[in-house]
């Protein structure tokens, strides 16, 4: 099968700081270039091709008085690493939606010049959690940004540009995202990271993730990406519970939105860090949907990622 992985990184944190990124990339990967993503991606299982490939920013957020990372240099940087390897690639980079229209329009102009035809669109991580810091993320200074009317005039932008949104955000966000995004039809909606559902939760959370994806699954502009699983069940690839745990996860949000719209990734080199190598990986996503139609595997490792994303 044909592969296209919609959510990958390169850094180089030595000549690029980026403390968001936190204290396992200083310590144990501080660089990850392009030829260290291909030489990962070149260990996928037989049944797999890799044909293309997204890169996600690193930014995370810029919250007023926190570090200033300047996102349109990390789109050159990718630019000009992806670019010699001949690997078909898009870019989707950062931009702070919720500052005023002509900021976003202006810095949009700054990643498409600088991406030469690769920008794809942006992310602007929301993941914010008024009780429980470690579900907020670096620099995300507040947790009602979809229901802000400058960012939602940004979400119209972006879709007359032909340009699509990265929503990362917690469960509860969903359903006000899903309110927000009814009334930008023309603006690709792909969620990253199965909704950022977290390890140790109750039934009743659990519940609420199932809601808020039925809810934002009925915008047919919306799209799931099934990535960064760790977050469902640490370690999940050493123990048998853990893994049945994931995979089910992963099987119910196909049902709820259909392989048209679903799409596997490798979060690389991210999932690395958690132990997981591309085989081990990709071997899970392979084993899960072996009793799906070969349509429906075709659509999740590379038709709906290709289509998202525009890629040629």
């Amino acid at each position: 099968m044909r592969l296209c992985d919609p959510h990958f990184h390169l850094w180089d944190i030595n000549q690029r700081p980026n403390p968001n990124l936190g204290a396992a990339v200083e310590e144990h990967l501080p660089v990850y270039l392009a030829e260290d993503y291909l030489a990962d991606m070149a260990q996928l299982p037989a049944t797999l091709e890799l044909t293309s490939s997204v890169h996600v920013e690193t930014v995370v957020g810029q919250a007023q008085g926190g570090a200033i990372i300047d996102s349109v240099a990390e789109t050159e940087f990718v630019y000009q690493q992806m670019t010699p390897t001949g690997h078909p690639f898009a870019i989707v980079g950062y931009v702070h939606l919720a500052r005023d229209v002509e900021h976003t329009a202006q810095v949009l102009d700054q990643h498409a010049a600088a991406a030469n035809g690769h920008l794809r669109g942006v992310r602007m991580i929301l993941n914010h959690h008024p009780d429980n810091p470690d579900l907020t993320w670096p620099q995300v200074e507040r947790g009602d940004f979809v229901r802000d009317a400058v960012f939602a005039e940004s979400i119209a932008l972006m879709g007359e540009r032909g340009l699509s949104f990265d929503l990362q955000c917690n469960p509860h966000q969903l359903p006000d995202a899903a309110r927000t995004f009814a009334d930008y039809p023309k603006t690709p909606i792909i969620i990253d990271h199965l909704a950022s559902f977290h390890d140790g939760e109750d039934d009743d959370y659990t519940q609420m993730w199932r809601d808020g994806l039925q809810a934002i699954a009925a915008l047919p502009h919306v799209y799931l990406k099934l990535s960064m699983l760790f977050f469902c069940a640490g370690a999940y690839h050493e123990d048998a519970a853990r893994g049945g745990k994931v995979r089910d996860l992963v099987l119910e949000a196909i049902e709820i939105f259909g392989t048209d719209r679903c799409m596997f990734a490798s979060n690389y080199p991210v999932d690395q860090l958690q132990g997981f190598d591309i085989p081990t990986l990709y071997g899970h996503f392979v084993e899960w949907t072996k009793n799906l139609p070969a349509t429906g595997r075709a659509a999740l490792f590379h038709d709906t990622a290709v289509r998202a994303y525009r890629i040629d």
